[in-house]
């Protein structure tokens, strides 16, 4: 049920201390500017205060990985150097797709090739433009912003350091400061020549040759649009095939479109060993086999973008003056509602590692608003929340993926369509006047006892889009049978998503009944 009125928040009624803030938040990203906003916009808390780094395009201070996180904006990672301008980055890289398959169907369309300087200096004037709004959004609804690194003094204290160079009380306080590219250490040194994704998104020139070392979603998905854009792509990896966290049908079948659509280089079970320096300047990347031991050296790359997953921002925060935990990984440990193991201090966001997705950090900021000062204890079902990977073509997915769905379920059916191990996938109708490598898969989980639909997974045109719809009704309990009762919205790719699982009556592909394979 949605919040439709302000409250007013009592300070007297919660300890009758005097405090600087009622409410100070650390960072302000999506979650810590939704915190802040909202806590004067609809709670009506007096005094609000939130502080942030010095705003640059890269919040590192050299060009490599291993510098120190220095800088950042207010605006935070997603609006300035994640979410946003990735996906600026995915349109451009999209696009040439969209001329070439617009002359299958008449256009006469002539591509004079991709200018990389446009596309940077439109991205640089964009996040400038922002930070500048969202820093003002937070002054017109009177929230306190103070630009400096701000660090735990104790409990109820924070410092803020240059250029605000400032000490504040407050009664509550709220960490929102994200997570930074993680170093991985290699076995034969060399890290410190690796770029991160901050810097990607601001090399000068367009790299003739870029090795991306990791296959997460965030590797994935700039080396397909670098790719796109004509350069020579490899892609160094352990395991068999790219984005270990999802399901393994979708992992499959993204890794073969990488190749073939994409035209990405993946050198899958190999470890990165090193990157060296070549007396010309450019860059050679060591890696081995999983497989024989061997070690190969691949030579005269441009830029070797590390992107191998991110650590929480928490360096000089001053967690242990306040006595705030974290677990072994740096995390900032929290229960379902978002508190520390101190009484007055929360953490919501990257920074907690619940799940690393903007939407969530806000709406971590709304449950925490609501039950601090709401009245209505919320918390947030992280098990059916939907997400898309932006690699080409994308993916949407919700739910469980095929692996964690045995273990909770025994009697699974699993219902898809274009799988590799099918055969690989079939073209939507949109590129049939086409010459696009560009396919599509669809994948549904359900419980065979409830007929609850306890995974959507879906690889092709539009996925992000598709899947918003279908995580609401996952979330409002989706069945098979709610799939077959659906009309289909004909012709569409989404149809599929009902068709197959449901008034087509497909069988099942895969059946497992007490956990095991039929």
């Amino acid at each position: 049920m949605a919040i439709k009125n302000s409250v007013d928040w009592d300070a007297s009624a919660h300890g009758g201390h005097s405090y600087d803030y009622d409410l100070y938040v650390i960072g302000t990203g999506s979650g810590g500017m939704r915190a802040t906003k909202k806590a004067k916009s609809m709670y009506n808390l007096p005094k609000v205060g939130t502080c942030e780094m010095p705003f640059a395009q890269i919040s590192v201070d050299q060009r490599s990985i291993v510098g120190k996180n220095t800088l950042g904006g207010v605006g935070g990672t997603c609006v300035l150097r994640g979410c946003v301008p990735k996906k600026y980055f995915w349109y451009a890289s999209h696009y040439k797709h969209e001329l070439e398959n617009a002359k299958g169907y008449g256009w006469q369309v002539e591509n004079n090739g991709f200018n990389w300087k446009t596309l940077l200096e439109k991205k640089r004037n964009e996040i400038a433009r922002l930070n500048a709004a969202v820093t003002r959004n937070e002054e017109k609804n009177g929230v306190d912003v103070h630009i400096g690194r701000g660090k735990l003094v104790d409990a109820h204290t924070v410092q803020i350091g240059e250029p605000a160079n400032k000490t504040v009380t407050a009664k509550t306080i709220l960490l929102a400061t994200g997570t930074t590219p993680s170093v991985l250490k290699l076995p034969l040194g060399g890290e410190e020549h690796c770029i991160s994704s901050d810097h990607i998104l601001e090399v000068e020139d367009l790299p003739k040759k870029l090795a991306v070392i990791g296959a997460g979603y965030i590797a994935c998905e700039f080396a397909c649009m670098f790719a796109i854009w004509g350069t020579e792509t490899h892609v160094v990896y352990r395991k068999d095939a790219p984005l270990t966290e999802f399901d393994d049908d979708c992992r499959y079948f993204i890794q073969k479109q990488m190749e073939n659509h994409c035209g990405c280089i993946m050198h899958k079970l190999h470890t990165p060993e090193g990157v060296e320096k070549q007396a010309d300047g450019k860059l050679t990347v060591i890696m081995k086999s999983v497989e024989s031991g061997q070690e190969i050296r691949l030579p005269d790359f441009d830029d070797v973008l590390m992107a191998t997953g991110r650590t929480p921002n928490t360096w000089e925060l001053g967690l242990e003056a306040a006595g705030v935990e974290t677990d072994p990984k740096g995390r900032v440990k929290v229960d379902e509602w978002s508190k520390t193991n101190i009484n007055n201090i929360y953490a919501i966001g990257d920074i907690t590692d619940r799940m690393q997705l903007t939407p969530v950090a806000i709406q971590e900021a709304m449950n925490f608003l609501s039950t601090m000062y709401g009245g209505k204890r919320r918390k947030l079902d992280y098990s059916k929340v939907a997400s898309a990977v932006f690699v080409q073509p994308p993916m949407g997915t919700c739910g469980l993926s095929e692996k964690e769905a045995i273990k909770n379920h025994p009697n699974l059916d699993v219902y898809m369509d274009g799988a590799v191990s099918q055969g690989a996938g079939w073209q939507a109708e949109v590129f049939k006047f086409t010459e696009s490598k560009e396919e599509m898969m669809l994948k549904v989980l359900v419980d065979a006892d409830t007929d609850k639909v306890v995974g959507i997974h879906y690889v092709g045109k539009d996925a992000g889009e598709i899947m918003q719809g279908f995580g609401t009704a996952m979330k409002m309990g989706c069945t098979r049978d709610d799939l077959y009762e659906t009309v289909a919205i004909h012709p569409t790719s989404a149809e599929e998503l009902v068709c197959i699982p449901g008034i087509d009556l497909m069988a099942p592909e895969r059946k497992y009944r007490d956990g095991k394979l039929c």
